[in-house]
């Protein structure tokens, strides 16, 4: 079995102007906190959710395409 297979990044995703964006809404994520010094907390307003993200997936969150 690999080990270093990574998963892909679905619940979030980088916009154009920097902020992290809910991938179920397409709305901006609150900053909320973070949790023991591994995990960052955010909030979706739209559909009231908390999305925690490691801090080891940020390198890897997918960066969302300029519209044509």
């Amino acid at each position: 079995m690999k080990s270093d297979v990574a998963a892909e990044i679905v619940t979030v995703y980088m916009a154009l102007d920097g902020g992290l964006h809910h991938s179920r809404c397409g709305q901006r994520l609150s900053f909320h906190g973070q949790r023991a010094g591994l995990e960052l907390d955010f909030y979706c307003l739209a559909c009231a959710e908390t999305v925690t993200i490691p801090f080891c997936v940020l390198a890897r969150i997918p960066v969302a395409e300029a519209s044509a």
